[in-house]
């Protein structure tokens, strides 16, 4: 082989392995610019996290600009599905009524799916009211909401809530 032939191709050798991802321990770690890069599914997450902070605050204003105009989903204590026109009516009264709410988001999954991101969690709620008394959900309530981009911002398109109590 000539010498610069050999020198080309260990060049491109050197180049092949360099860009390659360096894998530990079974994971594959990409290279440091993509690795800094959320995914999808991270803001989303991170969406969920505004989601209680908006209620927890009761900021109805910021708390609907999380939902898609053409939502429907079924709240927790709603007997039927509700739409964007009365999703935050819980959140309001969290703000009229001076309620301490608390509430503890356990990850149980995510999955994304053709620019659409489904998320699993549990969490308990609490309502502390201003004349000292207080309400637990007893169990934690389990919730799904599905997310989608709409003009760059992610946005619920749908959702469950249901009672957290295993099957008899």
């Amino acid at each position: 082989m000539h010498r610069h032939a050999r020198s080309v191709l260990d060049l491109a050798v050197v180049a092949f392995v360099a860009l390659m991802p360096i894998r530990t321990g079974g994971a594959q770690t990409a290279p440091s610019a993509a690795k800094a890069q959320p995914s999808i599914v991270d803001e989303v997450w991170a969406r969920e996290a505004q989601y209680w902070q908006f209620v927890k605050a009761g900021d109805v204003e910021n708390y609907l600009t999380l939902w898609h105009k053409d939502f429907r989903g079924w709240p927790c204590a709603d007997e039927h599905p509700a739409t964007k026109a009365n999703i935050s009516d819980w959140v309001r009264d969290i703000r009229d009524k001076k309620i301490r709410f608390t509430s503890n988001l356990v990850r149980e999954g995510a999955t994304s799916v053709g620019g659409v991101v489904v998320v699993y969690y549990r969490t308990p709620m609490k309502y502390e009211y201003p004349d000292g008394h207080t309400e637990s959900v007893g169990k934690p309530v389990k919730i799904t909401h599905t997310w989608m981009k709409v003009n760059g911002t992610w946005q619920i398109i749908g959702g469950m809530c249901g009672a957290d109590a295993p099957r008899s």
